[in-house]
């Protein structure tokens, strides 16, 4: 192997160390869609000598979209953050504004001169938790219709997860991988057992709740309170006829 083999091979060797390293370090970033977020490299200040480079990409940050050069400062690489980047000279920190769900990838941050400084982020953007429904759906018949199945929905959104509280006690959650789909969680609860329930929506810079008052909901929802105390008197008198007819039959069959 001659010489100059022998040192690309040597160079091929350090690079991939050094990007093990780099990769090995990446911090994590979550925001809020619409939010702003800034980037910090922890560089307490650059010398005019010195290139910096930023590059993104979903999961290898391989296309540049912002750098510095002998002072000059340019974020115009990339039409889909034109507009919302602003990157510091000195420091060679970068911030994006007006975050879209599709700004979420790794971002590398490279310090160029005599020696190559690097560090990567992957951000993470969420998009906004819309506020839950709940419905009433049916009543439940027991001797004075003291339950009822409620329904709370809301539209899905990544690692979003519904769950239904009765006061700070969790009693059941859901979620779903299929983003483009509204998810919900039934609960039955108990009419007028003292109990405050609500149902909260969340990711992990989110939480939107709605409240449930039993009593409230069971007063107005007329219809549901109007169904349950006529399906109450068909079943009572249902019993009534049912109950004498077995006393005819047993009558007849002890006059026999």
């Amino acid at each position: 192997m001659g010489p100059r083999l022998r040192r690309k091979h040597l160079a091929i060797y350090f690079t991939a160390i050094l990007l093990s390293c780099v990769w090995a370090d990446e911090k994590k970033v979550t925001a809020q869609e619409g939010a702003t977020v800034t980037l910090q490299t922890g560089d307490s200040g650059s010398h005019s000598d010195i290139k910096i480079v930023w590059t993104f990409a979903t999961e290898q940050p391989n296309m540049r979209i912002a750098s510095v050069k002998s002072g000059t400062v340019r974020t115009d690489y990339d039409e889909r953050f034109r507009g919302r980047l602003k990157l510091d000279s000195r420091t060679g920190a970068l911030n994006i504004k007006k975050l879209r769900v599709s700004d979420s990838g790794v971002y590398m941050w490279q310090s160029i001169s005599s020696n190559v400084l690097s560090q990567s982020f992957h951000l993470t953007v969420y998009s906004s938790v819309s506020t839950p429904a709940i419905k009433v759906n049916s009543c439940f018949v027991n001797t004075n219709c003291s339950s009822l199945t409620v329904e709370c929905s809301v539209e899905n959104s990544r690692e979003l997860i519904l769950s239904w509280f009765r006061g700070r006690e969790r009693l059941k959650n859901t979620s779903s991988p299929h983003l483009s789909t509204r998810i919900a969680l039934p609960l039955e609860i108990q009419y007028r057992d003292g109990d405050s329930y609500s149902c909260l929506a969340e990711n992990p810079v989110e939480e939107k709740a709605t409240k449930l008052d039993t009593e409230d909901t069971c007063l107005q929802n007329g219809e549901s309170s109007s169904w349950c105390q006529t399906e109450g008197t068909v079943r009572l008198v249902i019993s009534a006829v049912v109950g004498m007819a077995l006393v005819v039959l047993i009558v007849d069959y002890m006059r026999l």
